[in-house]
């Protein structure tokens, strides 16, 4: 007497296969948030190295909120985080990981809305308070428009990753 040996995934139906359904750029996107999440980061450290040589200059003509509130550094993770689910997702798809990385895109948006308001205070704030622009200042706008520009790409890919993933997870 011979058993059909058939391996258990050709035991199920065609129905209970899943087939999740994610555009191949996908992975690109994932990889932009974590180069995003570095950069951020160093971008960090240059702010943090800035306001440490020329503490006594910035005083308080300029408020760095940005470097004060060490944003740079927990978003970077939150960032690099999530560009590592959206990766893991693409290369293996499954229903769990559809639900983690929609949930982990989900808080890398809100935390980047949560840098640009930030940074918007610190603009308004430089605006306000200062009379005379000296180098240092100009240098730690700059570095605080570069964290800008990257936080506004962030919440951009990370938008689009939510829509292309939840378009999948209810594809019918």
């Amino acid at each position: 007497m011979r058993r059909n040996r058939r391996s258990p995934r050709s035991r199920r139906s065609p129905r209970s296969r899943l087939r999740i359904r994610i555009r191949k750029e996908t992975r690109m996107l994932g990889a932009i948030q974590i180069m995003t999440g570095l950069i951020l980061h160093w971008l960090g450290m240059i702010w943090t190295y800035l306001l440490v040589t020329q503490l006594l200059v910035f005083g308080k003509s300029y408020l760095p909120l940005s470097a004060l509130t060490g944003y740079p550094f927990w978003s970077s993770f939150s960032f690099i985080l999530t560009g590592v689910f959206t990766v893991v997702f693409e290369k293996r798809r499954s229903r769990l990981l559809i639900h983690y990385t929609i949930i982990v895109n989900i808080i890398s948006a809100c935390i980047a809305v949560v840098g640009l308001f930030l940074l918007l205070l610190e603009f308004s704030l430089f605006q306000l308070s200062s009379t005379v622009s000296i180098w240092p200042h100009r240098s730690g706008l700059i570095l605080s428009q570069y964290l800008f520009l990257f936080i506004l790409v962030e919440l951009f890919v990370a938008c689009t990753v939510i829509h292309w993933v939840y378009k999948a997870k209810y594809r019918r």
